[in-house]
């Protein structure tokens, strides 16, 4: 797993904090989780086209 130390703003504290205590959660790490499983990620070649970089 990795840690990591995030710097946040205070208006950024603030929305994080009220994240928490809307779903009841013990800290802000979880809340922060729980937020980041919103968003998906797709890693996708630049500069090559998709044809090229999936054949073996």
């Amino acid at each position: 797993m990795a840690k990591i130390q995030v710097d946040l703003s205070p208006e950024e504290d603030k929305i994080v904090e009220v994240y928490k205590l809307m779903h009841n959660l013990k800290t802000k790490q979880e809340a922060i989780k729980r937020m980041i499983k919103y968003f998906k990620v797709e890693i996708k070649p630049k500069n090559i086209n998709e044809k090229d970089y999936y054949s073996t």
